[in-house]
């Protein structure tokens, strides 16, 4: 699948003003359409509130909740929504990118900084 293809599914689930990070389209192509598939599913059952998700520690986000998916070995997926509302963002990336996810609403420090 095509990622404009996955691009366009996700915001049929999640809505149409979901913004995707820039390394959304080669991260997916790199996917097997397995993966794509269990993507979309896994969307779709944080849409149904079916997936457990969390509000971030640092107190300037507390108006979000955020889910977190590994998808490949080396795939990661934050998927991020206002609290009781919409879903605004999702970021397929790299650990390195979701670490630096973690590392700013305050899940963990990242292991790429020596924490």
């Amino acid at each position: 699948m095509e990622s404009q293809k996955l691009r366009r599914q996700l915001a049929e689930i999640l809505g149409k003003s979901l913004k995707f990070n820039r390394e959304f389209d080669p991260t997916a192509e790199r996917l097997k359409e397995g993966m794509q598939n269990e993507l979309v599913e896994w969307c779709r059952r944080c849409k149904e509130n079916k997936e457990l998700g969390s509000v971030p520690p640092k107190k300037e986000f507390r108006d979000l909740y955020i889910f977190f998916r590994k998808i490949a070995s080396d795939v990661r997926v934050t998927l991020i929504k206002v609290q009781n509302s919409d879903f605004i963002e999702i970021h397929l990336s790299g650990h390195k990118e979701y670490d630096d996810a973690r590392m700013k609403y305050g899940y963990k420090k990242s292991s790429y900084y020596g924490s």
